[in-house]
């Protein structure tokens, strides 16, 4: 998405930063940004635009699905809001389970799971065209998610607005 919105304003500077949506919203450090793209729980009070009300899925490789009767779960670390629904649900049931590789970055955890060491959970709309969404009985349905957009910027409102409204329309289209 942002490389997209650059090509289109190429006038237009951005500083992203990612890192787990807890931490983009902690009060300490919400104020350093302009406008935070945040994973919100559905029954979690915000002061955010809710721009789309998404599922988590379960997310392996197509060629290493790995659903075994010992299910290898390749997460974010703790505070990831993935990664705790994640183990939330699967201590709600018999399967066993255990956590094969951590890895704070998406394209960690994508090479970890080509290589067949497990297999994550996403929101449907950010999972790699190169991976598969996997249903099987021994996966429990992992509920819904929103995806929430604060904008805080008195700096730069008309640039914030508009990288608003091209991420709020990109991510509906999906």
């Amino acid at each position: 998405l942002i490389g997209e919105f650059s090509k289109r304003y190429p006038d237009v500077s951005l500083e992203v930063t990612s890192a787990q949506s807890r931490e983009l919203l902690h009060p300490s450090r919400q104020s350093d940004f302009d406008m935070i793209l945040a994973l919100v729980n559905p029954e979690q009070a915000t002061d955010g635009d809710v721009i789309l009300e998404d599922e988590v899925v379960w997310v392996g490789d197509p060629a290493h699905p790995l659903i075994t009767p010992n299910i290898a779960l390749v997460l974010a670390p703790d505070g990831c809001i993935y990664r705790s629904r994640v183990i939330t649900h699967l201590k709600q049931q018999t399967t066993a389970w255990k956590i094969s590789y951590t890895n704070a970055d998406l394209s960690g955890l994508v090479a970890a799971i080509q290589q067949g060491l497990g297999i994550t959970a996403l929101a449907r709309s950010s999972m790699p065209a190169n991976l598969m969404e996997l249903k099987h009985k021994n996966l429990p349905v992992l509920g819904g998610i929103n995806v929430c957009l604060f904008i805080q910027s008195t700096q730069h409102p008309v640039v914030s607005r508009t990288l608003a409204d091209f991420i709020t329309r990109r991510l509906r289209e999906r």
